[in-house]
Protein backbone atom coordinates (compact mmCIF):
# COMPACT_ATOMS: atom_id res chain seq x y z
CA UNK A 1 0.00 0.00 0.00
CA UNK A 2 1.71 2.94 -1.09
CA UNK A 3 1.39 6.36 1.43
CA UNK A 4 -1.69 8.10 -0.41
CA UNK A 5 -3.33 4.96 0.10
CA UNK A 6 -3.06 4.47 3.73
CA UNK A 7 -3.72 8.03 4.09
CA UNK A 8 -7.01 7.50 1.80
CA UNK A 9 -7.51 4.41 4.27
CA UNK A 10 -6.68 5.81 7.50
CA UNK A 11 -8.98 9.05 6.76
CA UNK A 12 -11.89 6.56 5.90
CA UNK A 13 -11.72 5.01 9.01
CA UNK A 14 -11.40 8.65 10.57
CA UNK A 15 -14.87 9.44 9.31
CA UNK A 16 -16.31 6.02 10.22
CA UNK A 17 -15.25 6.86 13.99
CA UNK A 18 -15.98 10.39 13.61
CA UNK A 19 -19.78 9.52 12.82
CA UNK A 20 -20.03 7.66 15.57
CA UNK A 21 -18.01 9.68 18.21
CA UNK A 22 -20.05 9.36 21.87
CA UNK A 23 -20.06 13.02 22.88
CA UNK A 24 -21.42 11.40 26.68
CA UNK A 25 -18.16 10.21 26.65
CA UNK A 26 -16.38 13.41 25.03
CA UNK A 27 -18.25 15.02 28.04
CA UNK A 28 -17.42 12.47 30.67
CA UNK A 29 -13.67 12.83 29.97
CA UNK A 30 -13.75 16.59 29.92
CA UNK A 31 -15.65 16.66 33.25
CA UNK A 32 -12.75 14.32 34.50
CA UNK A 33 -10.22 16.43 33.62
CA UNK A 34 -11.98 19.69 34.43
CA UNK A 35 -11.61 18.20 38.40
CA UNK A 36 -7.77 17.68 37.99
CA UNK A 37 -5.64 15.07 36.44
CA UNK A 38 -4.53 13.84 40.31
CA UNK A 39 -8.24 13.77 41.10
CA UNK A 40 -8.93 10.70 38.52
CA UNK A 41 -9.25 7.77 40.41
CA UNK A 42 -6.82 4.76 38.80
CA UNK A 43 -10.15 2.69 38.06
CA UNK A 44 -11.96 5.11 37.00
CA UNK A 45 -9.06 6.47 34.39
CA UNK A 46 -8.53 3.22 33.03
CA UNK A 47 -12.31 2.89 32.57
CA UNK A 48 -12.47 5.75 30.78
CA UNK A 49 -9.22 5.04 28.34
CA UNK A 50 -10.65 1.66 27.66
CA UNK A 51 -14.12 3.05 26.48
CA UNK A 52 -11.49 5.19 24.21
CA UNK A 53 -9.57 3.15 23.01
CA UNK A 54 -12.70 0.56 22.06
CA UNK A 55 -13.85 3.79 20.04
CA UNK A 56 -10.95 4.75 18.31
CA UNK A 57 -9.91 1.31 17.35
CA UNK A 58 -7.79 1.25 13.82
CA UNK A 59 -6.31 5.27 14.55
CA UNK A 60 -2.55 5.55 16.13
CA UNK A 61 -4.20 7.39 19.09
CA UNK A 62 -6.08 4.44 20.42
CA UNK A 63 -2.10 3.12 20.33
CA UNK A 64 -1.44 6.39 22.84
CA UNK A 65 -4.21 5.22 24.85
CA UNK A 66 -2.70 1.96 25.26
CA UNK A 67 0.39 2.98 26.48
CA UNK A 68 -1.02 5.69 28.34
CA UNK A 69 -2.88 2.18 30.12
CA UNK A 70 -0.16 0.54 30.22
CA UNK A 71 2.11 3.37 31.87
CA UNK A 72 -0.84 3.61 34.67
CA UNK A 73 -1.01 0.22 35.42
CA UNK A 74 2.81 -0.31 36.04
CA UNK A 75 2.01 2.89 38.07
CA UNK A 76 5.15 4.24 35.84
CA UNK A 77 6.96 7.79 36.72
CA UNK A 78 4.73 11.07 37.01
CA UNK A 79 7.41 12.09 34.63
CA UNK A 80 5.99 9.58 31.72
CA UNK A 81 2.77 9.53 32.14
CA UNK A 82 3.04 13.40 31.20
CA UNK A 83 4.58 12.91 28.31
CA UNK A 84 2.14 10.46 27.15
CA UNK A 85 -0.80 12.87 28.41
CA UNK A 86 1.17 15.56 26.18
CA UNK A 87 1.64 13.73 23.34
CA UNK A 88 -1.90 12.61 23.52
CA UNK A 89 -2.77 16.15 23.47
CA UNK A 90 -1.31 16.95 20.44
CA UNK A 91 -2.75 13.75 18.64
CA UNK A 92 -6.74 14.48 19.73
CA UNK A 93 -6.11 17.58 18.00
CA UNK A 94 -4.72 16.71 14.72
CA UNK A 95 -6.26 13.03 14.46
CA UNK A 96 -9.42 13.83 15.55
CA UNK A 97 -11.12 16.59 14.10
CA UNK A 98 -11.25 15.23 10.79
CA UNK A 99 -14.59 15.39 9.32
CA UNK A 100 -16.78 16.11 12.22
CA UNK A 101 -19.22 18.97 12.92
CA UNK A 102 -17.85 22.09 14.31
CA UNK A 103 -19.60 20.85 18.20
CA UNK A 104 -17.75 18.07 18.33
CA UNK A 105 -14.73 19.21 17.00
CA UNK A 106 -14.67 22.27 19.69
CA UNK A 107 -15.57 19.68 22.26
CA UNK A 108 -12.28 17.71 21.03
CA UNK A 109 -10.20 20.87 21.06
CA UNK A 110 -10.92 21.48 24.37
CA UNK A 111 -10.19 17.50 25.29
CA UNK A 112 -6.84 18.04 23.49
CA UNK A 113 -5.94 21.30 25.47
CA UNK A 114 -6.79 19.51 29.26
CA UNK A 115 -5.03 16.17 28.06
CA UNK A 116 -1.64 18.66 27.54
CA UNK A 117 -2.51 20.90 30.90
CA UNK A 118 -2.61 17.25 32.72
CA UNK A 119 0.79 16.94 31.41
CA UNK A 120 2.05 20.07 32.10
CA UNK A 121 0.09 19.66 35.69
CA UNK A 122 2.33 16.45 36.48
CA UNK A 123 5.49 17.83 35.61
CA UNK A 124 5.40 20.35 38.86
Amino acid sequence: MNDRSSAQSTNSITKFIMADLDQANIDTTIAALEGGITSIPIEQAMTVLEAWQQQLRGLAIADDLGELKDALRKEKSGEAISNLLTSLGGDTSSELTIDTSEEVAAKIRQLSSLLTQAGTELRR
